[in-house]
């Protein structure tokens, strides 16, 4: 007699890792490599051709650089949504809540966020802002509010929508569950270094925060999405990580 599959809510964290994905996403390995392609072309191509024209060719500044960015984002996420239409389509991105509620992931983000920010905060021996704010010398209101919109808003949206609604689904099925976790992460650091780290490339180097930080952010956001099935628990983990993330930029900038 055939034993009985058990349930994936009651499986621990390291059986739902080990489990390959129940089912293909709609989408090929091909299809989530273009996305990611996508994303990265939309943050340091037509994010800033985008703010460089509204701002009039302001030369390079923090908030040119928050403002592309932002741009960059929106691009990325108007392109999954439009590019995954359909109910299979969406319902395959896992939206739903899931089994975890999401108070509690927001919780479980801004954990993250501040383990994350202590370990390489120790084992570097530097206390610095991530990539994205480490030039956030000037406290203005509109660099401020553009920080605030990126690192809280556009960037846990887009992020979770390219890498862990459909990166990780399609990495884990093609390539097995726990290779596919740390590829995912692997591309996820790579298109940090591309492009939050390459900004400050002439005065900041610093293989903790360009090479750590985002590999171990992205590892335990996959894990989050692993066990809850959600990407919206992750989206909403990930707006508490860029919480964090933003206040510590404030507090490095002496604000």
């Amino acid at each position: 007699m055939s034993e009985t599959p058990k349930d994936r809510r009651e499986m621990s964290l390291g059986e739902k890792f080990s489990a390959p994905e129940v089912a293909p996403p709609p989408w090929s390995l091909f299809s989530a490599a273009i996305t990611i392609f996508a994303m990265l072309v939309a943050l340091i191509s037509m994010g800033p051709a985008l703010a460089s024209i509204l701002l009039g060719g302001e030369a390079i500044s923090h908030f040119l650089l928050m403002l592309s960015w932002c741009f960059g984002m929106t691009f990325a996420i108007v392109f999954v949504l439009a590019s995954r239409r359909g109910d299979w389509m969406w319902s395959a991105l896992c939206l739903r809540r899931g089994h975890l509620p999401l108070p509690f992931a927001l919780l479980i983000g801004v954990a993250i966020a501040l383990s994350v920010q202590l370990f390489v905060s120790l084992a570097s021996n530097k206390f610095y802002a991530i990539p994205e704010l480490f030039d956030f010398w000037e406290v203005e209101p509109k660099n401020i509010v553009s920080a605030a919109l990126l690192l809280i808003l556009l960037q846990p949206v887009a992020e979770s929508l390219v890498f862990h609604a459909i990166a990780l689904p399609s990495l884990r099925w093609n390539l097995g569950p726990w290779i596919g976790v740390l590829l995912t992460s692997v591309l996820f650091t790579l298109l940090h270094l591309s492009v939050f780290s390459a900004a400050n490339r002439a005065i900041y180097i610093n293989p903790w925060y360009d090479n750590v930080y985002p590999f171990l952010t992205c590892l335990a956001f996959s894990m989050l999405k692993v066990y809850s099935g959600s990407s919206s628990a992750v989206i909403i983990g990930r707006m508490g990580a860029g919480l964090v993330f933003f206040l510590t930029g404030l507090a490095v900038a002496g604000a």
